[in-house]
């Protein structure tokens, strides 16, 4: 693991994962992460301080989910949650030759999806419990599956759909919460030339706002990753608390999600519970 201080380390959650040796099932992902909390609590125990373990996920520090999440409390008791992800995984992006996302099941929805993912959480403020899927696999140039459809139900009760396909003629990301007292709706797009989101808020009354926010995530998590590494070498002998977005749980229950999604899915839609971490 590359090592930002001695003592600090930056963990890519999914460069771990690529270790699962070309296949993927729900039991083998719970064992590493558990390992690897393992072995990061052991290393607590044997060091001055807390050593940092952050894992980088750009969609917690996006403006717009900040803003989206800020504005959740406008949309009152949550009704449904949806998660509509069509991507533009062709030949032309970078990423569509890489080995490592082809070699097991689920490659690239997991590589892909664990953002919208990250997002989907940031957003309701409530784990996922159950799961119910199905998978299928459609266009023969990308590896199996290629497209997944899911129920899901909050643990504080309320349902949703999260629907993704790998490659769409026709990309499209949406995350659209409706409440009892409003709709909040996060779109990918773009404005002036810049890449961002459009956060829009429908409230009950008829009126509407909205912003839009070019992406910067990356930079920001860096900037806070930067930050603690610094306070904590300050700090190591009281011990520091670093920043909660980058915290390997949050990453492990991101990919625990999808995990669960696609074990239901090889199961032909079967309610699956998420292991929570």
């Amino acid at each position: 693991m590359p090592s930002a201080l001695p003592g600090f380390k930056l963990v890519d959650l999914k460069r771990n994962l690529r270790q699962l040796n070309g296949w993927w099932c729900c039991d083998v992902a719970a064992r590493e992460i558990e390992a690897a909390l393992s072995g990061y609590k052991s290393i607590c125990a044997k060091t001055p301080g807390q050593p940092i373990w952050a894992v980088a996920e750009n969609y917690r520090f996006e403006p717009a989910f900040e803003e989206g999440k800020r504005l959740m409390a406008e949309v009152g008791e949550m009704i449904n949650v949806q998660v509509i992800i069509e991507g533009s995984m062709n030949s032309t992006n970078p990423y569509f030759s890489s080995s490592w996302r082809r070699n097991f099941t689920g490659g690239f929805i997991l590589d892909m999806g664990v953002h919208f993912i990250a997002g989907l959480r940031m957003l309701v403020g409530s784990e996922v419990a159950t799961v119910s899927a199905r998978t299928s696999h459609v266009d023969t140039i990308l590896p199996p599956p290629d497209n997944i459809s899911a129920v899901f139900q909050l643990e504080n009760g309320c349902s949703g759909v999260f629907a993704m396909v790998v490659s769409s003629r026709s990309p499209k990301v949406v995350w659209r919460v409706v409440g009892l007292t409003g709709t909040l709706q996060i779109q990918r797009g773009s404005e002036d030339g810049r890449h961002g989101y459009l956060v829009s808020f429908f409230g009950g009354d008829g009126q509407s706002k909205s912003s839009f926010h070019a992406f910067s995530g990356v930079t920001e998590e860096l900037k806070v990753f930067i930050r603690d590494i610094t306070q904590a070498s300050l700090k190591k002998e009281c011990g520091y608390e670093a920043e909660p977005r980058l915290t390997f749980l949050e990453g492990a229950r991101d990919v625990a999600l999808l995990d669960a999604m696609l074990e239901s899915g090889r199961k032909k839609g079967a309610q699956v519970e998420v292991k929570q971490f």
